[in-house]
């Protein structure tokens, strides 16, 4: 098949190219390529989005549960999900992982790709050699465990060439709090998360990492503080998720528990800030925060609420609404951030992310020219309009 009269996203910028596709893989790009074609009409042509660290419903690792993510990515334009091993069962020992990875096989709309979780269900260390044996395409751990455990994790992730996932948190820090330390948590009566919790443990994370030679991401970074260290960290990247550059703690008024997510919404100062960083090129990465949870885990006091969005509804045209339609970024930039970066986190960097000869033919098409409303009353973006629309490429 021949995709004709689409704008190409490519690492190099937009062409208006034909993409010939044999057997699921990129077999040629060029003009006036012959063979049965498939008419984009003018829509942007994308390769299918990356997502690291997606909770499945309600953080339980099910058939069903995995059915549904696959479902629900490729309908947002996801080719490729790597699910949190923080799940129920956490995904720390082969059988669990086997489980994954043989259930997700079964989806066939998505390629799901598990994280292991360095750190066991008993405060030890995982097999973490034997599971990236076995398929696992990172090692996911919490900032604050033991520092001799992060150190053999470094080590591990040394000697099998891969990136460590992090997420960075000071649980003595956070002690009660539930939702943004600030001015609303203060209005409300809610015990605050102070930003210093995520920040200070990036920062001690970086220099093991620095220690190590090891890259490390910071998975769903919330705070400008955070992407600074990263920045100036060749070793640490920054995952920003999407909700933090368009929301903020103000999501949380009137005890609205629909934007009670972790890492929690912060200030306005800082959702400014990290849409600037953004726009400077200081974030490599975008996530949905893809975190479902049941209704009634969200309909309960703002305190024992359930943290948790479902992120992967209307994504990217939300993505194109804030940072492309304004200028703030371009179609490439904007692709290199939800795909070709993440790819090489994963070590799929010559295979998926990009449109390239040989690589596999999994690309969406974009129809900015769309309109798209959430019509949802428990969506903290409930009656807003965002312009585009994905459209999935059979092939």
């Amino acid at each position: 098949m021949v995709i004709k009269g689409a704008k190409v996203v490519r690492e190099s910028g937009v062409e208006e190219i034909d993409v010939r596709i044999e057997e699921g893989k990129i077999v040629e790009l060029g003009t006036a390529l012959p063979g049965d074609t498939f008419d984009a009409h003018g829509k942007y042509l994308l390769p299918g989005m990356i997502d690291i660290g997606v909770m499945v419903y309600d953080g339980k690792l099910r058939g069903g549960t995995l059915e549904k993510l696959s479902k629900k990515a490729c309908a947002n334009g996801f080719s490729t999900v790597v699910l949190s091993s923080l799940c129920t069962p956490r995904i720390d020992n082969e059988i669990t992982l086997e489980f994954a990875k043989s259930q997700a096989e079964l989806c066939r709309e998505t390629n799901i790709l598990t994280l292991l979780s360095g750190v066991n269900e008993a405060g030890g260390l995982s097999d973490c050699s034997i599971l990236l044996k076995d398929g696992a395409v990172g090692i996911e751990f919490e900032s604050h465990v033991d520092g001799n455990l992060i150190r053999r994790l470094m080590e591990y992730a040394q000697m099998h060439d891969v990136t460590l996932f992090c997420h960075a948190n000071d649980p003595a820090l956070q002690g009660d709090g539930v939702m943004h330390e600030g001015e609303i948590s203060g209005r409300l009566g809610l015990a605050g998360i102070p930003p210093l919790g995520e920040s200070s443990q990036v920062a001690r994370i970086g220099e093991f990492a620095k220690r190590y030679g090891v890259d490390v991401v910071i998975l769903g970074a919330s705070t400008i503080e955070t992407v600074e260290i990263c920045r100036k960290n060749p070793h640490l990247k920054a995952q920003l998720s999407l909700h933090h550059l368009m929301l903020t703690d103000a999501a949380c008024d009137d005890y609205d528990t629909s934007g009670k997510i972790w890492p929690p919404l912060r200030d306005d100062t800082t959702r400014h800030a990290l849409v600037e960083a953004v726009k400077k090129g200081d974030v490599p990465m975008l996530t949905s925060l893809h975190s479902p949870v049941s209704r009634t885990a969200k309909d309960a006091v703002f305190s024992e609420a359930a943290y948790g969005i479902d992120g992967m509804n209307i994504f990217l045209p939300m993505l194109y609404t804030t940072l492309v339609k304004p200028g703030f970024l371009t179609m490439t930039d904007l692709t290199k951030l939800t795909s070709f970066n993440a790819a090489g986190v994963i070590g799929q960097q010559d295979q998926r992310g990009a449109i390239e000869e040989g690589y596999m033919g999994e690309m969406i098409l974009f129809d900015p020219d769309a309109l798209c409303t959430v019509d949802d009353r428990h969506s903290p973006y409930s009656g807003r309009t965002f312009h585009g629309a994905v459209e999935k490429i059979e092939i």
